[in-house]
């Protein structure tokens, strides 16, 4: 990459970064050896310390997502108490491997060695150091499994209809009037009929960040019908006796 243009990304993302690319920060890894996939998104990268002491140590893969404050090491420095008390220089330094579609939660610490696979969930706060399998959700310090992602995709839709009946309360009693379809976030397969016209009609945010357009509106249309014909009636079952909308 042209070095003025390398320049350029990093002054606005340290000086600027609200006006910074969604891609910027990638460029800026990759340009230092790391290797980054496609679709990958660092949320926050200004708050964020990625190792970039030896970028041939670190991998991330694609369509990855990672929240702010997150700090990934592919090193330590203990080897300055070893070096005071024994007088040898120890050094140290591992692979750090995150795999593909992962997402790691806010404040998250990735140590130096760990092997993340594939399609994993990292709970916000998480001090993770180890290996861990595709397909699992791991939280705590230190980091553990938890459940399986086929455990957490049946929790998170059972919760889906009561997170939003949540939602559309609170927005009502807040505001004293009834949200929008885009006030609620990605509620929306709850009520809208699997068709493409339907579907950009509405003006829904279905370009998801770090995600394939077409692919999520072929799964959309393929999808089972949504849970109600439409979305007044979707506030009337929320709202439950508050909302006078069209039965």
């Amino acid at each position: 990459m042209n070095k003025l243009k390398l320049f350029y990304i990093k002054i606005r993302m340290k000086f600027f970064p609200f006006w910074a690319k969604k891609y910027d920060f990638n460029i800026i890894l990759k340009a230092s050896g790391i290797k980054v996939g496609k679709g990958t998104i660092f949320y926050g990268p200004e708050t964020m310390q990625i190792d970039r002491s030896r970028p041939y140590l670190l991998s991330i893969g694609e369509y990855c997502k990672i929240t702010s404050n997150v700090i990934i090491l592919t090193h330590d420095y203990s080897r300055s108490v070893l070096r005071r008390v024994y007088g040898d220089v120890v050094g140290e330094g591992r692979k750090t491997y995150i795999g593909n579609n992962v997402f790691i939660g806010m404040g998250s610490i990735i140590l130096m060695g760990t092997h993340i696979g594939n399609n994993v969930i990292v709970g916000a706060g998480s001090v993770v150091s180890g290996t861990f399998p595709d397909n699992v959700v791991i939280a705590g310090n230190p980091a553990r499994i938890i459940r399986t992602l086929d455990e957490h995709y049946k929790i998170k839709k059972n919760k889906m209809l009561s997170d939003a009946k949540e939602c559309v309360n609170a927005f009502y009693e807040k505001y004293h009037i009834y949200p929008s379809i885009n006030d609620i976030g990605a509620f929306w397969p709850l009520f809208l009929k699997r068709e493409k016209e339907m579907l950009i009609n509405s003006k829904v945010n279905w370009h998801l960040n770090g995600d394939e357009p077409e692919e999520i509106l072929m799964a959309f249309i393929q999808s089972e019908p949504p849970m109600f014909e439409s979305y007044s009636k979707f506030l009337n079952y929320c709202l439950s006796g508050k909302s006078n909308l069209d039965k």
